[in-house]
């Protein structure tokens, strides 16, 4: 089952039951406000994500009702936001017990002459209290690169294959992955990939053409 809702989440989330999710899986806006140039056409440039002016966390409190009691939560973030998500989180009784590093392989750009290069993420990890992993612990590091600058079709695309291994370490074949912030779809095509039902949310026009689009395909 793959359903797809055009629109806000802090409005859709309402309207999904409690308890029927086994992992949210999802890549919020962090505030990083990023416009990629590097299309030498600019009527080419991807649009900057909705909400991207500084970290959105107001979905947070909506997803302990949301999750199942064998359920896991996941969320993408970054090192020098993350205490945002961390303490809404907490506050919302899901206080994180884990942060996962995603090892990008390849670093990126920043403040070349002052700052190390950068080259992973943050993924914040909440399980609830019938949780267990369904093919023995995992460790909290994993490697996968990111997808080329060329290839983006979103400015934030997350690899299928890192999307594949979070979804398979925490869900059995058959279980419901929530993302709130669906963007080009890549997580939907990791659960087509690995049988797992599945449902995006997403705000923005073009991203949620993009993605209907992709899904169709897979």
């Amino acid at each position: 089952m793959i359903k797809l809702l055009h629109g806000d989440c802090l409005e859709l989330m309402k309207d999904i039951p409690s308890g029927s999710v086994d992992l949210i899986l999802t890549d919020p806006p962090y505030g990083i406000d990023f416009q990629s140039r590097r299309k030498k056409n600019k009527d080419d440039w991807m649009p900057k994500i909705q909400g991207d002016k500084e970290p959105f966390v107001a979905f947070i409190p909506e997803l302990k009702r949301i999750v199942s009691d064998k359920g896991a939560v996941m969320i993408f973030t970054r090192w020098d936001v993350q205490h945002h998500f961390i303490q809404l989180m907490t506050d919302a009784g899901m206080k994180p017990k884990n942060v996962l590093i995603w090892d990008k392989v390849v670093h990126g750009m920043g403040d070349l002459k002052r700052a190390f290069a950068s080259r992973y993420e943050s993924i914040l990890f909440w399980s609830n209290a019938d949780f267990r992993f369904p093919d023995g612990r995992p460790t909290d590091i994993i490697r996968v690169q990111r997808v080329a600058p060329q290839n983006l079709i979103h400015p934030n695309e997350k690899p299928v294959e890192l999307l594949e291994t979070l979804i398979t370490k925490t869900t059995v074949s058959g279980d419901s992955v929530l993302d709130a912030f669906m963007g080009s779809g890549s997580t939907a095509i990791a659960c087509i990939n690995t049988k797992r039902n599945f449902i995006g949310i997403e705000k923005d026009d073009k991203y949620f053409e993009i993605a209907k689009s992709r899904i169709e395909k897979a």
